[in-house]
């Protein structure tokens, strides 16, 4: 069996000891899990074995070792023309996990679109646009896993679950030295799965108010809203209002109200059926009743002058 050894960390307030719940740590490995396996699958065919295993835990934020085992890979493994020892390895290089110019890092400047395929390179890569315009020439395998389905619903698992966790704001994943992949906030939602279609997409434009759970005064960091059924981690872009919050203009208490101009974008992916919230314009601060204490705001915001 071939293997080869990663490391996965996730780092905020709430695993700063070294310490992750298991209702937060138990479905990202299990997500990862599903990752590698149709990871796998899609690159080395369905007679392929994968298996992950944890190897051992390092303090600081926290951080597991686990190791990747591939078996069978024989039968598609001339194309690569490498030694079948090296199977395990070649996985986590093409996904990002240990090299720089993976699946994960292609997903990324796709920036959460589907591009389209401009012309096939005579060195097995793909010249591909992204919906921004930008041009890419990727590996084709790196193509394919960036696109396939079972990995881009682990991925959600992997990335988007756990950032939406309070006290949870980096995940991290590398060789056990080097860190290949960086996911914040900021990106998080890139990694969400793609629509099947352009008609499976839906974005949806209203006027909806939010209570205030927590904030951060960091540029692409989400504030925890609660919508009224659950508490949320939305992106405000209204420019305008981010710079009143950065010029403390704006105070903020438990129980605050934001009345914003929202887009909602609902994603229909195989069986799933996802869906965020980011709010393009804030038409109203309005603030709790007198007497509610002043809101606690992120570890990262600095404090308001009294």
């Amino acid at each position: 069996m071939s293997e080869a050894t990663f490391s996965l960390a996730y780092d905020g307030d709430a695993v700063r000891d070294g310490e992750m719940d298991l209702a937060d740590l138990g479905p990202a490995l299990i997500g990862l899990s599903r990752l590698l396996k149709a990871a796998g699958k899609a690159t080395y065919g369905d007679e392929a074995s994968v298996t992950v295993k944890a190897k051992a835990t390092r303090e600081g934020s926290f951080e597991v070792l686990l190791s990747l085992g591939v078996l069978g890979a024989h039968a598609v493994w001339e194309f690569w023309k490498q030694p079948d020892v090296q199977a395990a390895a070649t996985l986590l290089g093409l996904l990002g996990f240990t090299a720089k110019d993976g699946a994960i890092q292609a997903i990324k400047a796709m920036r959460g679109s589907r591009p389209k395929v401009q012309s096939r390179l005579g060195d097995g890569a793909l010249r591909i646009e992204t919906l921004d315009g930008t041009i890419l020439d990727l590996p084709e395998p790196v193509f394919k896993l960036a696109l396939d389905p079972g990995v881009r619903e682990a991925l959600e698992k992997v990335f988007v679950e756990p950032l939406e966790r309070d006290g949870i704001d980096t995940v991290k994943i590398g060789d056990g030295v080097t860190t290949r992949v960086v996911v914040d906030e900021t990106d998080a939602d890139w990694f969400r799965q793609l629509p099947d279609t352009s008609d499976d997409q839906f974005v949806s434009k209203f006027v909806k108010p939010f209570k205030i759970v927590s904030l951060h005064f960091t540029s692409g960091r989400k504030w925890r809203l609660h919508d009224g059924r659950a508490t949320r981690q939305v992106l405000i872009e209204d420019a305008d209002f981010n710079g009143r919050v950065d010029r403390n203009e704006e105070r903020f208490a438990k129980g605050d109200l934001l009345i914003c101009e929202v887009e909602e974008v609902s994603v229909r992916a195989g069986s799933s059926f996802t869906s965020h919230y980011v709010i393009k314009k804030v038409l109203e601060h309005r603030p709790a009743p007198i007497g509610q204490p002043e809101l606690d705001i992120g570890p990262d915001s600095p404090a308001e002058p009294s």
